[in-house]
């Protein structure tokens, strides 16, 4: 029909529950503040998250809130705390990636249209196979959105900000639409002038040796965890590929049992074993590409962050630098004296407001990022040793059974 719809509780599904935990909130959260993502609605032009709130601070006026947001208004929320020269000094959390479904529902387009061309056993397999991957990769965007208001309702300072109590308690809503042609291209332009000015702050000379270590280390961190990125893409997908390939064989044995009646059951026997085989390394996959790729892909984006963090603050740097110039050409005038001085004294305020703030949140980010990696990578070590140990057992159980045969 013209609308397709699929519907996650995240109540009851482990999995987002599981994933939700790439951002480690246990230093930060001090539960008087609770956001969650109770169910969400894919169309076929956007998804519809339900979120719910339970809050004890007083800024809220309710106790309890549940309203219905669309990844539009998330994006909306997101450029309200980036443009927020109040929040100059924090890490602004990274918006969660806009929802992509199109590859997903043309594969699914595509074995319906080829329902002719297959057994009916097949179809239903491949099928079911589809909807799979698609049902994860919805859970999957529902579990990024979540992230991100877990990370800001984390946040001490912008838990408290009016967009956000607004994102949270308006039950209409929010009127917000994509971008524009003409937004879109001015969106690109000031990102080309902050990477230009980025550019020119790069020789900056600054005397804080803090902050000279952590931009040193975010740079090469930032292309490290990019390389870093692709291989753990190309892992997972490598694990997924054998797992097609598990079906396929599956496929071709279950097709010779029917046409050589002396190995029939030995044939469907070892079609059955790869069959069981595939789901095992689809799981696999799956873990590999929770947690490690997404993780790795979180961090790119957070690390991003970081950074931007550290240009505001160079950016601020920059701007006391011009504001002593000012003063310097304005003693030698005698002229606008006054004015200088009550401009350089704003550009010293904010320039060491920046810093102090930077300080503290460049130190919760590493502490959060190392804690998060250390579990995330127990994690998947326990669950390949899984994995691996029931894959030894099916094919045990496998070669058994053809052993009686």
């Amino acid at each position: 029909g013209q609308q397709e719809q699929a519907v996650v509780s995240t109540q009851s599904t482990g999995d987002q529950r599981e994933h939700a935990s790439t951002v480690s909130l246990s230093d930060e959260n001090d539960g008087r503040l609770t956001v969650s993502i109770s169910d969400a609605v894919s169309e076929l032009e956007t998804v519809k998250f339900t979120i719910q709130t339970k809050t004890a601070l007083p800024s809220f006026s309710q106790h309890q809130m549940s309203v219905i947001r669309c990844h539009e208004e998330f994006i909306w929320l997101h450029d309200m705390l980036s443009e927020n020269p109040e929040y100059a000094g924090y890490i602004i959390p990274p918006a969660p990636p806009k929802p992509d479904f199109e590859e997903a529902r043309d594969k699914l387009t595509r074995v319906t249209a080829a329902e002719n061309t297959m057994t009916e056993e097949e179809y239903k397999k491949l099928r079911k196979e589809l909807e799979s991957d698609y049902l994860a990769l919805f859970k999957k965007t529902v579990a990024m959105h979540e992230i991100y208001l877990l990370r800001i309702a984390a946040h001490a300072k912008l838990r408290e900000d009016s967009n956000f109590r607004v994102f949270l308690e308006y039950a209409k809503d929010l009127k917000v639409r994509s971008k524009n042609k003409k937004e879109i291209i001015g969106g690109f332009f000031k990102s080309m002038t902050k990477n230009v000015d980025e550019a020119l702050l790069s020789g900056q000379k600054d005397k804080d040796e803090f902050f000279i270590e952590r931009r040193t280390f975010l740079e090469d961190y930032h292309n490290r965890i990019k390389e870093t990125t692709k291989k753990s893409e190309f892992l997972s997908a490598s694990t997924n590929g054998l797992s097609v390939d598990y079906m396929q064989v599956a496929g071709c044995l279950a097709l010779l049992s029917t046409r050589d009646p002396s190995l029939q059951r030995f044939m469907a026997q070892s079609a059955i074993t790869f069959e069981s085989l595939q789901k095992l390394q689809k799981r696999t996959s799956t873990d590999e590409d929770l947690k490690l790729t997404d993780l790795f892909k979180y961090y790119q984006r957070e690390t991003q962050a970081a950074k931007s963090l550290l240009y505001r603050r160079g950016r601020a740097l920059a701007d006391k630098e011009i504001a002593e110039g000012k003063l310097e050409q304005a003693q030698k005038k005698f002229k606008d004296i006054p004015t200088a001085e009550a401009y350089l004294e704003d550009c010293k305020i904010r320039f060491e407001s920046i810093s102090d703030m930077a300080k503290t949140e460049l130190d919760t980010f590493k502490n959060r990022r190392l804690e998060t990696y250390r579990k995330h990578l127990v994690d998947m070590s326990e669950l390949q040793i899984r994995h691996s140990q029931s894959i030894i057992s099916e094919l045990t159980k496998g070669l058994e059974l053809l052993k009686d045969l």
